[in-house]
């Protein structure tokens, strides 16, 4: 009975349990092959003093990897001084660290949260991201409690003038205009409030905001017109093609679409009603075209990056906003 279980699990549970760790040592193996980490000099920073945060990114040799851009600020309250070249370092035989060192500044204290800076790379087919930690900096402001009687210069009494009537005399005529001015605008209120007119329809006219179709069609005509594809500028082409596309879909179905990857953004056009389901079979070619040929050396055909353009237009059309016809502009169609 002994020898019989043995034999079962040497031809049938060995083989299996190998396989399935040969299966999973990949990607295992994969997820660990790459970090991304973040750190600053220091947690405290005095307001408008200065501080380095590095960014770096280990990953294997021949991993293509596309690096964030940071130009002005790392959030509204934390600002870039300077940003220095990006290092490369080699670890070992077939492993590297790239890295990047910003100059950073703020001008207004409290606990400020700096969030993930994130690093897309493409492994095999499959668009991936790298995330730093967020970081959290206290900046701090050592002149709010300033006494005063302790400072290093000293305080002169102030003078005791003897008041003129005089002096007012020269101001008279300014203060005549001042109250004429305040009536004058009290009258104006008085007049809005009782006809109840805005007075952004008196002084201002509001432009009417354009609609998302039509500034995503504008910029797909500037693309198709320069046809930078043609003179083999194939990364340029998609990247302006796809933010296009992700302009588009922030403005017409409210989701982040420019801070999303090519999944994520997928998996948010699912939630959307689409009049065709083909369009999301059109939307995922375009962006799968496009994250090759920037990230992964592919060269689409011609006639790929023709269709490209042209499932964009077809995308935006069909899925475009109809504005609302108000009831004076029907009766003026009505008559036409």
């Amino acid at each position: 009975m002994a020898g019989s279980n043995t034999m079962i699990y040497t031809k049938i549970f060995r083989p299996t349990i190998l396989l399935c760790f040969w299966l999973w040592l990949p990607g295992h193996l994969s997820a660990q092959a790459v970090s991304a980490t973040a750190s600053l000099d220091s947690t405290l920073m005095v307001i408008g003093g200065q501080m380095n945060l590095k960014i770096e990114m280990v990953q294997p040799a021949d991993l293509k990897v596309a690096f964030p851009l940071l130009t002005d600020t790392i959030t509204a309250n934390v600002e870039i001084v300077e940003a220095q070249k990006i290092d490369t370092t080699a670890i070992d035989g077939n492993r590297i660290a790239i890295s990047q060192t910003f100059r950073i500044t703020s001008f207004d204290s409290g606990l400020h949260y700096l969030p993930p800076i994130h690093f897309e790379y493409m492994e095999g087919e499959m668009m991936r991201q790298a995330s730093t930690q967020s970081l959290a900096l206290l900046v701090v402001n050592p002149f709010e409690e300033v006494d005063p009687e302790k400072g290093i210069f000293d305080i002169k009494a102030p003078f005791d003038l003897p008041f003129l009537l005089s002096e007012l005399l020269k101001y008279l005529k300014w203060l005549t205009l001042f109250f004429l001015l305040q009536a004058l605008i009290a009258l104006v209120i008085i007049y809005l409030q009782r006809n109840k007119k805005p007075l952004s329809q008196i002084f201002v006219r509001e432009k009417p905001k354009e609609l998302a179709h039509i500034i995503a069609l504008r910029e797909l005509d500037k693309i198709k017109k320069e046809k930078i594809w043609q003179a083999g500028q194939i990364k340029t082409f998609y990247s302006q093609l796809t933010d296009a596309l992700r302009r588009y879909l922030e403005e017409r179905y409210h989701f982040q679409a420019m801070e999303q990857t090519s999944g994520e953004i997928m998996d948010s056009i699912k939630r959307v009603e689409l009049p065709d389901k083909k369009l999301y079979d059109k939307l995922h070619r375009i962006l799968d075209t496009a994250d090759l040929a920037k990230f992964a050396k592919y060269e689409p055909l011609p006639d790929e990056n023709d269709l490209a353009l042209i499932s964009a237009y077809f995308f935006v059309n069909q899925t475009k906003e109809e504005p609302l016809v108000t009831a004076e502009e029907a009766a003026k169609e009505s008559v036409h």
